[in-house]
């Protein structure tokens, strides 16, 4: 039986200290940015998401915030760091590039598959750049104990 899925979206916008509006050829990997995305039905939603990969081949790779609360997000973030964007002054995660010796699918299926379900409830996805609307880069207020872990 498949568990009704949770929108933490609004507990996210809590934590939000400020938000900027920022082209899309600026993402950057670890932003945290809220968008209303297009999805294949051609429904519109508002999305927080966590950058992954900023753009390859018109795609961008990310965490979708709304699947995960913000406990769970902190402990990502606890576990990867805090850095500062200098062009925004702005706080983003410190997501080190991820080096694959095998093909993207067999690294996703090995490697990151089996935790998505059970961690993130499934949230990473691979969305199309030009579906993607006006960005919000947010400055996310972490706990203080995330903050200070580093």
């Amino acid at each position: 039986m498949k568990r009704p899925s949770t929108n933490y979206y609004n507990m996210h916008l809590m934590k939000m200290q400020s938000r900027l509006i920022i082209p899309k050829n600026d993402l950057q990997k670890g932003m945290v940015v809220s968008n209303l995305y297009e999805n294949r039905q051609g429904e519109k939603k508002q999305y927080m998401f966590l950058i992954l990969n900023p753009g390859f081949r018109n795609m961008v790779h990310v965490l979708n915030l709304n699947e995960i609360s913000t406990i769970v997000f902190n402990n990502v973030a606890r576990d990867t760091g805090i850095r500062m964007i200098p062009k925004y002054k702005k706080r983003a995660l410190d997501i080190p590039k991820l080096i694959m010796e095998e093909s993207s699918n067999r690294f996703y299926i090995r490697t990151l598959k089996q935790d998505l379900a059970r961690f993130y409830n499934n949230s990473y996805r691979t969305l199309f750049l030009q579906k993607m609307g006006l960005l919000q880069l947010i400055d996310y207020q972490f706990d203080d104990n995330v903050l200070m872990s580093k």
